[in-house]
C-alpha cells in the first residue's frame, strides 16, 4: 500500500472503518486497473492509518494473545464427531473459540 498525505478533505472516508479522512492526515491507499473486454477499469482502496496498523499487526497480537487466553467459559464448545458404523454422533473433545486451543 502506498502512504499518503490528505492534500484535502475526502467525499469518501476509510473503506475500513468509514472514518472521514481530512486534510493533513495520513491514509493508505492500494489501486487496481485491470481489462476486461477491451475496456479499462480501475478500483481503489483507502484505509486510515490506524486501520491500516491493525491490519497488518493482527497476526503478532493473536499469537501473543493465544499464550495469555484463559479459556473462559462462555467460550468453550464442544465438537461432535459420528461414531463409526451408526447415525449418531457422540462428543469427541472440548475447544476454545477465541484461541482454538483443544481442551481435554
Amino acid at each position: 500500500m502506498k502512504r499518503l498525505i490528505a492534500i484535502k478533505k475526502h467525499k469518501n472516508g476509510c473503506d475500513e472503518c468509514g472514518k472521514q479522512i481530512i486534510k493533513g492526515d495520513v491514509y493508505y491507499t492500494k489501486r487496481k486497473v485491470f481489462t476486461e473486454d477491451d475496456k479499462v477499469y480501475a478500483w481503489q482502496y483507502k484505509v486510515c492509518a490506524k486501520c491500516n496498523y491493525y491490519g497488518n499487526h493482527h497476526s503478532e497480537r493473536y499469537v501473543k494473545f493465544t499464550d495469555k487466553c484463559i479459556h473462559p467459559e462462555k467460550f468453550i464448545d464442544t465438537e461432535w464427531r459420528y461414531i463409526p458404523g451408526e447415525c449418531v454422533k457422540e462428543p469427541d473433545y472440548d475447544y476454545c473459540r477465541l484461541c482454538g486451543a483443544v481442551l481435554f
